[in-house]
């Protein structure tokens, strides 16, 4: 708990009940042989085989980057939990630079690759055990421990099987305790692609049916034996499937697996899918507890025996071989040692240190994804700049450490904040800009004391950030996570875009894995599909020009439930004829309703659901440009 910073420790508070040791950095350097048996690698760092002295083996996973704080919260959260569908934890590791978990070893793989990666047959009745051990595990997380557990990252492979292929829940990395309502609201949102449930992407509510979102998907996946991300019909799988069931079971039937589709098991598969399409459901109060969906699958797996009586092939025949399963996917990181050169200017700590007096509270501007930001001074004192050290606890690591650098270098355009340079030294990752005078956006709009900005100069700030965002997507450059915070105003109110930690380079790419940005500016596509265009950025762009134009945040929980998500309510109110809902109090009678209506249409074409009808951000800066000419 030392590790998790004071305000946050109440969140965290573990009530374990199962006890866990906590090791040396030598005694886990014998059980792991100096770590020479590697298993998997992923962003967290490496997970290595070991013996412990009993002979039994164990995973050792070794956390690289030693992110103290994400550490802790995930030891916090996994200790939490005693069950025999969720991987054990034996104990931990907490010397300097040697942070570590040492969990029980699972030698069979993960659902994943046993579903997608192996063609030999998973009867019926191993898939519905596989299941139904899942969503026991889920169940008792979600309702029977002292301290509720949202899992958070449900999906086939974080779904260990062991030696006699029982399902075992692993990977605890963004997960949280619940201690109060079950209900977590959230800026920040990770999760899968394809198994994140859409809800908490879009308004940031993260609820125990998040993960029966995500469980439902898994349970398509073990029907349909097809991986999340699967386009159907121009649709992703899980569309697909529910378009499907709303014109009656019948019409999802194409979509089952052969192999379990006989004429003896088509109805408990069709009620299988019935479950699946539950958990679903695009309302949160209408899916299943997962107690309920454990009751009905066990129901559905009893009814699968009575059917097929005592005689039954052997149920593990589809597995072959054992062989080890890396407890994480395996990605390519940066070595520890790169460091961008020639780019800017790399600055020591000492200097770092003397800019901000030593990073003096008083000195603090801001607060950011990447950390607190501080102004500074350089140059002995004659040049004034920003400096954003990367705190304990962000979700920004190295990788996008190094991804702003190179960036920020890179583009040199009017509308895009210019890097002065970087620190890295001693595990602390400083970048430095241009200091901007009027901060950012969002202190413009809502939860201010400063003057209201008139629409024109509105108008102009959204002009200025889109001809930003335009450049950037002529780099091929995807800017990924905009929103009002992202946008700086220098001393002449030229807008700048900033933090560019999660900029993808290239051309269009589906995401493999792992879904990133800020609740409520999330394109819907983009966390369905993990595909990763310019028109994400548009969508996000649309969200900004709606907060601009009512001076709220996208996302406002305190409101009437219809005007939560400011999306849904602007765009309701504009069908309805009812603008003058939505329009900051401070603009009313001066704003040219001709200019006010091109600025709604601007928006409103930018939030499309699918990319292909969203405008390209060269037509977004020609439309604006012509509702600032018809402002009078």
């Amino acid at each position: 708990m030392e590790l998790i910073q004071g305000a946050d420790r109440s969140k965290w508070t573990v009530h374990s009940n199962h006890n866990i040791t906590c090791f040396t950095k030598g005694e886990v350097e014998i059980i792991t042989n100096n770590f020479r048996a590697i298993l998997g690698r992923g962003g967290f760092g490496e997970v290595y085989e070991g013996v412990l002295e009993d002979q039994r083996k164990v995973a050792v996973k070794r956390f690289v980057h030693n992110v103290k704080e994400n550490f802790a919260k995930e030891l916090a959260v996994h200790r939490e939990i005693n069950h025999r569908n969720v991987v054990r934890l034996i104990g931990y590791c907490v010397e300097e630079n040697a942070l570590m978990m040492i969990t029980e070893y699972i030698a069979n793989g993960n659902l994943s690759d046993a579903l997608h990666h192996d063609n030999s047959p998973i009867p019926l009745d191993v898939r519905l055990r596989i299941a139904i051990e899942c969503a026991e595990a889920l169940a008792c997380m979600h309702s029977c421990m002292y301290t509720h557990v949202i899992h958070g990252d449900i999906k086939p492979a974080n779904i260990l099987l062991d030696e006699n292929f029982h399902a075992k829940l692993s990977d605890f990395g963004i997960s949280r305790l619940i201690n109060a309502d079950n209900t977590l609201y959230t800026e920040n949102v990770i999760g899968s692609i394809g198994y994140m449930d859409p809800l908490f992407a879009r308004d940031g509510l993260l609820t125990s049916k998040s993960d029966v979102y995500s469980f439902g998907v898994v349970l398509l996946e073990l029907i349909a034996r097809k991986k999340a991300t699967t386009v159907v019909g121009n649709v992703n799988i899980v569309a697909a499937f529910t378009n499907a069931l709303a014109r009656g079971i019948r019409g999802a039937r194409e979509m089952f697996d052969a192999e379990i589709t006989s004429k003896d098991s088509m109805k408990i598969v069709e009620r299988v899918a019935k479950v699946a399409g539950e958990c679903l459901i695009m309302e949160r109060e209408k899916r299943p507890e997962m107690i309920d969906v454990v009751e009905r699958l066990r129901v559905l797996r009893k009814a699968l025996h009575q059917d097929q009586g005592q005689h039954q092939v052997d149920r593990f025949s589809w597995v072959r071989k054992s062989k080890p399963a890396p407890p994480a996917a395996v990605t390519n990181t940066i070595p520890a040692n790169f460091l961008p050169s020639g780019l800017c200017r790399q600055f020591s700590l000492a200097e770092m240190k003397a800019a901000t007096n030593n990073f003096h509270w008083s000195l603090l501007v801001g607060e950011g994804a990447f950390g607190p930001v501080f102004s500074g001074k350089i140059n002995g004192g004659k040049t004034k700049v920003a400096i954003k050290r990367r705190n304990s606890n962000s979700m920004q690591g190295e990788h996008e450490f190094h991804t702003e650098i190179e960036v920020s270098s890179k583009i040199l355009h009017h509308n895009v904040a210019p890097l002065v340079g970087y620190c890295s030294e001693m595990g602390d990752m400083i970048l430095v800009y241009n200091y901007m005078a009027h901060g950012c956006l969002r202190d413009h709009l809502y939860r201010t004391k400063q003057p209201p900005l008139t629409w024109n100069r509105r108008l102009e700030i959204c002009i200025g950030a889109a001809q930003g965002l335009h450049s950037l997507h002529a780099s091929q450059v995807i800017y990924r996570d905009l929103k009002t915070t992202d946008i700086l105003l220098d001393e002449e109110w030229v807008a700048k875009l900033t933090d560019l930690a999660l900029c993808k380079t290239g051309p269009p790419m589906d995401e493999m894995t792992r879904v990133m940005g800020s609740s409520g500016f999330m394109d819907p596509e983009y966390v369905r599909t993990g595909r990763l265009t310019e028109k994400t950025d548009v969508y996000a762009f649309g969200c900004v020009l709606l907060e601009v134009l009512c001076a709220r945040p996208i996302l406002d929980h305190k409101l009437p439930e219809e005007q939560v998500v400011l999306v849904d309510w602007a765009l309701q109110c504009k069908e309805d004829g009812k603008l003058n809902q939505i329009v900051d109090p401070h603009l009313k009678g001066s704003i040219n309703h001709r200019s006010l209506e091109m600025f709604v249409g601007i928006a409103e074409k930018c939030l499309a659901s699918e990319g292909i009808h969203r405008p390209s951000m060269g037509d977004v800066l020609l439309d604006l440009e012509l509702a600032l000419r018809v402002r009078t």
